[in-house]
């Protein structure tokens, strides 16, 4: 875990948060088919995943909030990528959207980008090409919730007595469909509580000694095969980055634990290389950890090394100041005031109309967990 990563806590929330309803009536989703898909592209649109009443054991049913969120609008494309500078979000198709607050993070859902900013209670909200809608989740700026970039549903934990209950809520209809109990040790990271990886209908909790696989719509709890404790990244298309284990990181298949990828950190200066599963879960990304000056300014390390795992090919690509992915898992690039995006292979680069007056701060698809 990074430095970076550690200034990123998320807090405790109550049993009874409230999440605003969105207008998903509103909400015009972009559909993308993605090589190696495995599972079917969650659906939102008018009759957007109507819930059955019954959720496996856990079931909960009923919005967490009557009110309507303060929202510029809940159209627009909830798909499309972005980079921060400050309070401002810009677009890809360069549209600027002012969040209203610095923005420390953009990450990707089915409906939106949920952005986290910088002040001490960690203010979530949905943005779109449209708008930015408050999300009401209670204080939560001492935990790490899971995203996954092709559903609705973020994954949180709760105390609850011994152990803890792992939420689960539908940003798209602003419901809470699941609460499932854990237990364990966990005392290995800064959060209050244990971070969640969210996968589809899966939800990856990191303990000292072992990472839960909790399908949380059956509500069924086990031990993943192939992710040790101590996990903090993502889980995309069920592959995850497992952690340095004797001087490699690997990048392995989480329902069997086969490894798809190896990297020796020695191959980077200082031994220290952080890999990031792109969107699609096909390219890989390993870079140099972020270095930061006295004065807190950081850059990315000038080059890194994409990895195509179903293509076993490795291409040295520049980062630039700046770097993260689009949904497609093309690279973003940000150098000074300009942003690009890369082909798969980071070789065939074109400029995005994106105006900035210093440089990013924030790339969406890459964790930035400060």
């Amino acid at each position: 875990m990074t430095d970076n990563d550690l200034r990123t806590l998320l807090r405790d929330a109550a049993d009874d948060v409230p999440v605003p309803r969105l207008a998903t009536d509103e909400l015009h989703l972009r559909t993308r088919s993605v090589r190696r898909r495995r599972r079917a592209g969650w659906v939102a649109g008018a009759a957007a995943l109507v819930l059955a009443g019954g959720i496996g054991t856990y079931a909960l049913g009923g919005t967490l909030g009557d009110s309507g969120p303060d929202i510029a609008a809940a159209e627009g494309d909830p798909r499309g990528w972005a980079v921060a500078e400050g309070g401002a979000v810009h677009f890809g198709d360069g549209t600027t959207v002012t969040y209203g607050g610095t923005v420390n993070d953009l990450r990707y859902t089915s409906v939106g980008l949920l952005a986290r900013s910088t002040q001490r209670n960690a203010r979530l909200s949905l943005i779109t090409t449209a708008g930015v809608a408050p999300l009401d989740f209670g204080d939560v700026s001492d935990r790490l919730i899971g995203t996954d970039p092709d559903s609705p549903y973020v994954a949180w934990t709760v105390k609850d007595g011994d152990g803890w209950l792992v939420r689960v809520v539908d940003l798209g209809k602003g419901e809470k469909v699941a609460d499932v109990p854990i237990s364990g040790k966990y005392t290995w990271a800064g959060w209050k509580t244990p971070p969640v990886a969210v996968d589809g209908e899966h939800a990856y909790v990191a303990l000292d000694d072992r990472t839960l696989d909790v399908e949380w719509r059956a509500g069924h709890v086990s031990r993943s095969k192939g992710l040790p404790g101590k996990y903090t990244t993502e889980v995309i298309n069920g592959r995850a980055v497992e952690g340095v284990v004797g001087g490699l990181q690997r990048v392995v298949d989480v329902a069997t634990g086969k490894v798809l990828l190896t990297v020796r950190s020695s191959d980077y200066p200082d031994g220290l290389v952080t890999l990031r599963i792109a969107p699609d879960g096909q390219h890989v990304l390993a870079s140099p950890y972020l270095t930061c000056d006295e004065q807190g300014s950081c850059r990315e390390a000038a080059s890194g090394s994409l990895y195509d795992l179903s293509l076993g090919t490795k291409t040295t690509v520049d980062l630039g100041d700046r770097f993260g992915w689009t949904p497609e898992g093309h690279v973003i690039r940000a150098t000074g005031t300009e942003v690009e995006t890369c082909d798969e292979e980071a070789r065939g680069c074109a400029a995005a109309p994106i105006e900035l007056r210093k440089g990013v701060s924030t790339v969406s698809g890459a964790m930035h967990q400060s």
